[in-house]
């Protein structure tokens, strides 16, 4: 099973990831340090997708 690696940028509003896919959903809330590694569902655009989130590279 081929596997595709999109990267791009996150939106992200008060704390919380904001859905790739429709801009509208708020995913989940990013913890302190800033690393996430997680499958998330978006009940707005009913797509799921894998986010492998770490803010300490960022900078």
């Amino acid at each position: 099973m081929p596997t595709s690696e999109k990267s791009g940028k996150l939106i992200i509003k008060d704390g919380y990831v904001m859905c790739p896919g429709c801009g509208k959903m708020k995913l989940l809330r990013l913890p302190s340090d800033g690393k996430v590694k997680a499958f998330v569902f978006c009940r707005h655009c009913k797509q799921e997708r894998f986010l492998n989130i770490d803010l300490s590279l960022s900078h």
